[in-house]
């Protein structure tokens, strides 16, 4: 008679019908491309309104003091949703594609609170022609960094959290992804400008 213990230990090796993870790998990289994209383009909106003095208006009944720049709607209007639901498509691919790598999702509000602070602080040092105080700018930009900040202490830990056999292929699409929808933002954004 074989021992139970011994049974377990060969049950343990059975090959798991685990699916390649090919397509959450794709799926990961088109919604972090989205997000990464969403991120891009709100920054280079942002840096647009705030460079003719931080509000504009378009449209309506009302007589417009100060119209909007050329592209800033397009880059907001595309960025905010292509930021969302590159997100919820991340988070599929992520939960297909290793144990844990959902949690580099994580890394978006560092991302959007540090890039959108810099802003702020950049225009506060470095104002439009004609613009008078910029204390506003630098609360918002320190409020937005202290936001951001802290958050990255904790990449040792999202790291450590994905699957350790998937975690370089996880990590390589995620840095690729972040390039790519950054590169589509500086380029939609320079054509626009």
């Amino acid at each position: 008679m074989s021992d139970p213990s011994d049974l377990t230990d060969r049950l343990a090796h059975i090959p798991k019908n685990e699916s390649p993870p090919y397509v959450g790998y794709l799926i990961f990289f088109i919604g972090m491309a989205m997000l990464s994209y969403g991120i891009t383009a709100l920054w280079f909106g942002m840096r647009d309104v705030m460079e003719v003095g931080g509000y504009c208006a378009e449209g309506g009944p009302y007589v417009i003091q100060q119209h909007c720049p050329d592209g800033a709607e397009l880059l907001m209007f595309t960025g905010i949703p292509a930021g969302i639901i590159g997100l919820f498509v991340a988070m599929l691919g992520a939960a297909k594609s290793a144990r844990g790598a959902a949690s580099l999702l994580l890394l978006g509000w560092p991302a959007l609170f540090i890039s959108l602070g810099y802003n702020f602080i950049d225009y506060a040092i470095n104002p439009p022609e004609g613009m008078g105080s910029t204390v506003g700018w630098w609360v918002c930009g320190i409020m937005f960094a202290l936001m951001g900040l802290p958050a990255l202490a904790g990449i040792p830990w999202l790291l450590r959290a994905i699957q350790p056999d998937r975690r370089n292929a996880v990590l390589t699409v995620f840095v690729l992804a972040a390039a790519a929808g950054v590169a589509a933002g500086i380029l939609i954004a320079g054509s626009i400008d």
